[in-house]
């Protein structure tokens, strides 16, 4: 690849002259994908790549690593002028336009500094890369300096992200857009309770709709109770968000109700 062997040639060249590397993701693309198709993602990336060409190309080397994930190099930088550099990143507002619509949309960032937190190249982008899970573990949307504390480790010995909680949550989970009440996701637990064999068998099951889920009796009761965010019944908690993809949607957990002594 052009940029790994660029920059390793700068670095043998520049041994001990600062200078940053940073791996940013650009947040939540399967959900652009899946919401407004591939074409969508795709121009996401492209934007997003131009983007940081602009900010900066003069200032380095910029190069997409594959899927939603680009590395950046500055060249001739300190830890804190880096911190400055990405912060003005931070500051713009990030849209894509797709079918004559602008769409906003979130990146995660994190760097380490040459020579202090590596010395090659291979070594840098890895702590950059710590740094950035570290960002994706804690909510995404912001930036982190590489710190000795980010145990690169834990990618393996934690071996969890935000969705394999939801996922595995031990009650029903589930979300869903309020315009439509179209369902964006199910976790196990909802899974096997209506007995899916997996999200696709979920979706044809109940129609992709929250409607297909609850009894039509009970149905206007569940939506009140989710429009006031809290459910008031034994079985239901509901809490609504403002999602930038897909507006306002809600978060559902269903248990069980206590039987009745």
């Amino acid at each position: 690849m052009d940029f790994d062997r660029d920059v390793s040639k700068y670095l043998d060249k520049h041994k001990g002259e600062p200078s940053v590397g940073s791996l940013i993701d650009s947040d939540d693309l399967k959900y652009i994908n899946d919401l407004y198709g591939h074409d969508a993602g795709d121009a996401a990336l492209k934007t997003f790549a131009k983007v940081l060409e602009d900010n900066f190309g003069q200032l380095g080397k910029v190069c997409r690593n594959g899927g939603d994930e680009f590395a950046v190099f500055l060249k001739r930088t300190t830890r804190t002028e880096g911190r400055a550099i990405f912060k003005k990143l931070f500051r713009q507002k990030l849209t894509f336009s797709y079918q004559g619509k602008d769409y906003p949309y979130t990146i995660s960032l994190g760097f380490a500094v040459y020579p202090d937190q590596g010395a090659s190249r291979e070594e840098l982008l890895n702590k950059a890369d710590t740094a950035l899970y570290a960002v994706k573990m804690t909510g995404k949307g912001t930036m982190a300096a590489y710190h000795p504390d980010m145990v690169k480790e834990g990618r393996a010995q934690l071996g969890f992200n935000l969705r394999d909680l939801a996922v595995n949550l031990p009650g029903a989970f589930f979300i869903y857009r309020a315009d439509d009440g179209k369902i964006l996701f199910a976790n196990r637990e909802l899974l096997r309770i209506t007995e899916c064999s997996s999200m696709e068998v979920f979706i044809e099951f109940i129609g992709r709709k929250v409607k297909g889920l609850i009894a039509p009796e009970d149905y206007a009761e569940a939506v009140e109770s989710c429009d006031q965010q809290v459910g008031d019944s034994d079985d239901t908690v509901a809490h609504m968000v403002k999602n930038p993809y897909f507006g306002q949607i809600y978060y559902v957990i269903l248990s069980p109700k206590p039987e009745q002594k």
